[in-house]
């Protein structure tokens, strides 16, 4: 597959269409067809059996596409799906896991998060926590107090300039992170704030509100200049503007890829 004329990988994450959270094989196909060079992957354990695996571990030898993560494990007290994903990872050939927390303590979340690292160490894998303002890892600040009580060096940070903004977080102070914790990163646009501070409406804002980078009103190539070009962009825009005005996967593909390359500016 051609590059996009740039040094940095390029990614489609896995939530650009939620309709197909239960069918990544075709998003993995779609991804394929629209141009792309990377893709995330869904995992629904509701849903995802070893024949999934097989299906999709095979779309993803034929279409060449490189797996930039597998989403997500939603760590908590009422227990994840870790086991199951990071063998489904493994098998496929993920590069990153990505997970959240709903534990109530910072102890806890790095506790089970160590316990990933290790699972994932054998097939290479970077287990990364990503920070939200709606779980209980609400910052940078938060996610680096995990990442210190876990000695394992393939736990990382996944950065999503949404909740960048959403938390608070200052692109200085991801600027003085080690950029070994830094494997990849979620790159999106949205508007300056959302329209509400509550639980439900930054959910909805995350869920609903994403703009392609370019489009909304945040500092999306300043974003790009706090990683080298060697770290993937997985673009997020989970945005039901974007649904709307593509129903078709495909054509949201197809455009999103087009779109985002007139916005990249890192060249290596």
């Amino acid at each position: 597959m051609k590059p996009m004329g740039n040094h940095r990988l390029i990614s489609i994450a896995a939530g650009v269409s939620p309709e197909l959270e239960d069918d990544p094989s075709t998003f993995v196909e779609i991804a394929a067809q629209a141009g792309w060079e990377g893709t995330g992957v869904w995992f629904d354990p509701s849903t995802w059996t070893d024949k999934t695996t097989s299906e999709v571990g095979r779309r993803i030898d034929d279409s060449g596409l490189t797996v930039v993560d597998m989403e997500v494990i939603r760590m908590g007290p009422k227990g994840d799906c870790g086991e199951r994903l990071i063998e489904a990872a493994s098998v496929i050939g993920a590069r990153n896991i990505l997970t959240i927390s709903n534990f109530d303590s910072i102890a806890a979340t790095a506790e089970r998060l160590s316990e990933l690292c290790i699972l994932a160490r054998p097939s290479n894998i970077r287990v990364c926590i990503e920070f939200m303002r709606f779980t209980s890892v609400r910052s940078l600040v938060d996610a680096l107090r995990v990442i210190e009580l876990v000695e394992q060096d393939n736990a990382g940070i996944l950065v999503d300039l949404i909740h960048v903004f959403r938390s608070g977080t200052t692109y200085e102070q991801i600027r003085a992170v080690d950029p070994i914790l830094l494997p990849y990163a979620q790159w999106c646009d949205a508007q300056a704030e959302p329209d509400g501070w509550s639980t439900k409406e930054l959910i909805r804002d995350a869920v609903d509100g994403r703009e392609i980078p370019g489009e909304g009103q945040l500092p999306v190539n300043g974003f790009e200049t706090l990683f080298d070009a060697s770290v993937p962009f997985s673009v997020e825009v989970r945005s039901k503007k974007l649904r709307d005005a593509f129903p078709d996967f495909t054509e949201r593909a197809i455009h999103l890829l087009s779109a985002t390359k007139a916005a990249v500016t890192v060249t290596g």
